[in-house]
C-alpha cells in the first residue's frame, strides 16, 4: 500500500475558529483540545485513541499545550495531500490550528493521518514564536523538507514516523 503523506500547507488561511453548531462533534473525553467537527472524525479520534499507543501519547502532548485544534473533513483539499494543519488564529493565551482530511481516507489511514497531523501540532507546540500564517510556513522552512510538485508544501521525518506507527498499531490490533 502506497504511503500516503500529509503536508502543512503553505497557503495558510486565517479562519473562524469553529465551523458552526451543526457541525460540532464532541471531543474525546479527556481530549478537549482536540475539536472534531463532524461524527465520522470524532469517530475517528476516538477509535485511535483506543487503538494506538502512539496517537494517545501525541493527544496527550497536545493537551498539555496551548493550542485548540479543530478536525474537519475538506472535500476540496489538494488531491495530491491526505491531510493537513493550517493556521486559524492566536490570542495571547491560545493558538488555533486546522487539521483537514481527505474524506475518501480508510480509517487506518484517517487514524494513521491524525496521529501524523498531531505530531505537526506538537512541533508548533513546541516553538512558541509560531504566532500567524507567516511564521508557521517559517518553521516549516526551518524544520521541515519540501514536499510536492508547487514547493508550497512541507514534512518532517518525525510526522511520518508518528503516522507510520499509528497505521501499524492499527493493523497490529485488527488482525
Amino acid at each position: 500500500m502506497q504511503r500516503l503523506r500529509s503536508t502543512i500547507a503553505a497557503a495558510l488561511i486565517l479562519a473562524t475558529a469553529a465551523a458552526g453548531p451543526a457541525a460540532a462533534a464532541s471531543a474525546p473525553p479527556g481530549h478537549t483540545r482536540l475539536r472534531p467537527q463532524s461524527p465520522r472524525v470524532a469517530a475517528w479520534l476516538t477509535r485511535g485513541l483506543q487503538r494506538s499507543p502512539t496517537m494517545r501519547a501525541l493527544a496527550e502532548r497536545v493537551g498539555r499545550g496551548d493550542v485548540i485544534v479543530y478536525f474537519e473533513i475538506a472535500p476540496r483539499i489538494d488531491p495530491a495531500m491526505a491531510a493537513c494543519v493550517t493556521w486559524m488564529a492566536a490570542t495571547p493565551y491560545t493558538r488555533y490550528l486546522r487539521v483537514s482530511l481527505r474524506p475518501s481516507l480508510r480509517e487506518a489511514d484517517a487514524i494513521a493521518m491524525i496521529a501524523h497531523e498531531l505530531q505537526h501540532v506538537i512541533e508548533v507546540i513546541d516553538h512558541p514564536d509560531v504566532t500567524s500564517g507567516g511564521t508557521l510556513a517559517a518553521l516549516y522552512e526551518r524544520i521541515g523538507h519540501r514536499t510536492g510538485s508547487t514547493g508550497l508544501t512541507w514534512d518532517t521525518q518525525a510526522a511520518l514516523r508518528a503516522g507510520d506507527t499509528a497505521r501499524s498499531e492499527v493493523v497490529r490490533g485488527t488482525l
